[in-house]
């Protein structure tokens, strides 16, 4: 691999692109689900859905990461890694259904059993396409990826909004999220038409299986530390809770794909081809992160200052709690953003051990912090989450300087400029808000508040720093370089 300075502006672009026409879609039939569900409903659904996403991450046993981070993949490494990643996931689907009855038991919602069962079909079908799509995020081709991820929203969209009209309830999502996976295996195979041959090396399979084990653990162990508070409730609480935390959180997640997504499904192939050359690295690593903090700070800290009028315009009455969590999620985002470059930065350089050893840390102090104050509500479950994001980063940033030489200061230098302006921007926004409840619907308040904000935090940034320009500018005059024909 070579130890260039890889190329953002292509790959950026794409995922982009494939994080707004994903999220688009799926979030509308998202908010419709759960308008004509209910909370108590809804939440039953998030529970069967919450299972199935913790049990995904670790179906795949990292297979999926370790072709993305494999200095050399041969066809044979190519056909193993086919061929395990579906044994598994038909292991995972059968263990699935046969765990369902267990699950309800658990939560003491019987009608779990039946939703468990059904979504199980996923773990069979995500492998089908999963070797295909880690090969082309291998080769950077984040257009084809692109495009397989809108297929399958719309594919979803197609099969989920129809169900919900008729009256199908439940059925809906799960009608979503089976169609959605059958679209992304099939956009897979067209993106890259490869054929797996059925041929199996055990020696490639034990090498990935070690890689891929600590990311995949890791991986399961960060969707527990993320949701702990959705599982907590599930059991403890009830339903309706879940529902408030799993529409905060999905608020949370939209802005998330849409602002940090993109960089982070470049982040780890993008910096592992700079991994043998710590100065490239670095640069690599510093630019991904002041751009997404340029990116992702405002839209948080935005939307933080918007959540009551958010929810009152997505959700309608009965979902007012949303926004307690709508705002807790949004202080998490100077963490959650540090904490996945660095994940991203241990997984490229191959420290996949160190990235399981940090991330069950994290786990075992969240879900015990979670635990001991869930008397208090699921508000605070959800607080003690965040609090746990900044106290772990010092470790992290300790993790990042021993294996590429990034130091800490280096880092919030780069982000000083996003954090300062976008707090400043909230603090206006909150007060404009304010001033305007009561005299304005919430809709009119979020269109004035809404760009008002923006003109102030770039007004702030662009005060403070305006190399940002001259690097998206770089970016774009070298794609335009790129996509110029030869002659």
């Amino acid at each position: 691999m070579s130890a260039t300075r890889p190329a953002i502006a292509s790959p950026l672009i794409w995922s982009t692109a494939s994080s707004l026409g994903t999220q688009a879609l799926s979030f509308l039939t998202f908010a419709i689900l759960a308008r004509l569900l209910g909370a108590s409903a809804f939440g039953l659904v998030a529970l069967a859905a919450l299972v199935i996403d913790l049990l995904l991450v670790v179906s795949n046993a990292g297979i999926n990461e370790a072709v993305v981070q494999r200095r050399t993949l041969t066809e044979e490494d190519a056909d193993t890694a086919f061929w395990t990643n579906l044994i598994c996931g038909l292991l995972f689907c059968v263990a699935a259904v046969a765990a369902a009855p267990l699950v309800a038991y658990l939560f003491g919602q019987p009608r779990l059993t039946s939703i468990v069962t059904a979504l199980a079909a996923i773990f069979a079908i995500t492998p089908l396409g999963a070797i295909h799509t880690a090969r082309l995020t291998r080769d950077l081709k984040f257009r084809s990826v692109a495009m397989r991820n809108i297929a399958a929203s719309v594919a979803g969209a197609a099969v989920g909004l129809p169900l919900a009209f008729a009256g199908y309830g439940v059925w809906a999502l799960v009608g979503q999220r089976i169609a959605a996976a059958l679209a992304m295996a099939i956009t897979a195979w067209a993106s890259l038409p490869w054929l797996p041959r059925l041929r199996f090396q055990w020696q490639s399979c034990a090498e990935m299986l070690r890689f891929g084990a600590y990311i995949g653990i890791s991986g399961t162990l960060n969707q527990i530390n993320i949701r702990s508070a959705e599982v907590i409730s599930g059991a403890l609480v009830g339903p309706a809770a879940v529902a408030f935390i799993r529409a905060g959180s999905r608020i949370v997640e939209v802005l998330n794909q849409v602002t940090y997504m993109p960089f982070q499904q470049i982040a780890m192939p993008i910096l592992t081809r700079s991994a043998d050359d710590l100065d490239a690295l670095k640069d690599t690593y510093l630019r991904l992160s002041r751009l997404s903090a340029f990116i992702m700070f405002p839209a948080f800290l935005g939307t933080l200052a918007l959540a009551g009028e958010i929810v009152a315009i997505v959700f309608g009455d009965g979902w007012e709690p949303v926004a307690d969590a709508i705002r807790i999620f949004a202080c998490a985002v100077v963490a959650s953003q540090m904490n996945n470059l660095i994940i991203a930065a241990m997984i490229a350089m191959g420290q996949s051990r160190t990235v399981l050893s940090w991330t069950s840390t994290q786990i075992v102090l969240g879900v015990a912090a979670a635990v001991a104050v869930h008397r208090w509500g699921w508000q605070a479950m959800l607080v003690t989450g965040v609090a746990r994001g900044y106290l772990i980063l010092p470790y992290g940033f300790h993790l990042l300087h021993k294996y590429a030489g990034i130091r800490f200061v280096d880092v919030l230098a780069n982000l000083r400029p996003a954090m300062t302006s976008s707090v400043v921007m909230a603090l206006v926004v909150i007060l404009g808000v304010k001033a305007c409840q009561g005299g304005l619907p919430p809709m009119a308040i979020v269109t004035i508040w809404l760009p008002l904000g923006a003109l102030v935090y770039f007004a702030a940034y662009f005060w403070q720093d305006r190399t940002i320009i001259r690097q998206l500018r770089d970016m774009i005059a070298a794609r335009q370089v790129r996509s110029a024909p030869a002659g």
